[in-house]
Order: C-alpha cells, then sequence, then structure tokens
C-alpha cells in the first residue's frame, strides 16, 4: 500500500515543467496515452500548456486540448474559444477545443455550437452533436488509466 500512495505523490509532486518535456518527448506511449504526463502533473502543468497553446506549431497540441477538457481546467475557456473562433486555425484544432469546452462547460459549448453546424469535417460533426443534444466526447483518460499506463 505504501509504494502505491508514495507513487501517487511521486506524480503530484512532479515538476510541471518536467512534465510538459516528458509530455513533448511522448516516449514509449501509444495514442492515446500522449497526455499521460500532464494528467500525473495536474493543475500545475495547466498555466505551462496554455502559455504554449497559441504556438500553431506546438508539438502534439491536439493532446494538449484534450487535456485541458479531459482535466475540467476552467481556466482554459478563454483559450479554448480562442482558437474555436480563429478561423485560420486548422479545422480539427477548432473541433477539438469545442469538444473541450463541452467538457468544461456543456452549457457555454452549446452556446457557441450552432455557429460550426456546417464546419468543415469534424468541427462540423462536433457541432451538430453538441446541437443535437449528444456527447461529442469519443475519449477521456482518468488519473488512474494514466497512473497505470493503461492502453485502450
Amino acid at each position: 500500500m505504501f509504494s502505491l500512495w508514495w507513487g501517487v505523490q511521486k506524480d503530484q509532486d512532479r515538476n510541471p515543467h518536467e512534465a510538459l518535456n516528458d509530455f513533448y518527448e511522448a516516449k514509449d506511449r501509444a495514442e492515446d496515452q500522449l497526455m499521460d504526463p500532464l494528467i500525473l502533473a495536474g493543475s500545475d502543468v495547466v498555466p505551462l500548456v496554455l502559455a504554449e497553446l497559441p504556438n500553431k506549431e506546438m508539438r502534439l497540441r491536439r493532446y494538449a486540448i484534450g487535456f485541458l477538457g479531459n482535466g475540467r481546467h476552467s481556466q482554459a475557456l478563454p483559450s479554448l474559444v480562442t482558437i474555436l473562433k480563429d478561423e485560420s486555425e486548422i479545422y480539427y484544432f477548432r473541433a477539438d477545443a469545442l469538444a473541450a469546452i463541452y467538457q468544461i462547460s456543456p452549457g457555454r459549448a452549446k452556446e457557441l455550437a450552432p455557429e460550426y453546424v456546417n464546419g468543415k469535417e469534424l468541427l462540423g460533426m462536433v457541432a451538430k452533436d453538441i446541437v443535437a443534444g449528444k456527447n461529442p466526447i469519443y475519449f477521456e483518460r482518468t488519473y488512474w488509466d494514466a497512473f497505470w499506463h493503461v492502453h485502450n
């Protein structure tokens, strides 16, 4: 039991910069595990992720957006709305942003979604699901999934 607690505590005490670097390295992780270093670092890494998010060339940006929604990090809403509304953004980043907004604030996503139902490919699909009252989230990851390195 002590070793389990030690492992949890170790991840929670992790330096956020180390977690972000580990995220970028994506070493020995499948796609469904890419956000794990961020999940394990928790809210301490959110300011670093938010600082990187405006960079349209950010490595693994989709997974960073997903992490923010997955963790229900409400401080990310302004950045996610900015990505969603920016027509120069790649459509799937905009779709990911709308899905993350839904995870954080379904009400806010329902306000925004009607404007994007005719959006390109994934963006339109996510918006249509939200407008239809369907959950657009196809993937969520728990702390324990990340901790135990669960691969789906």
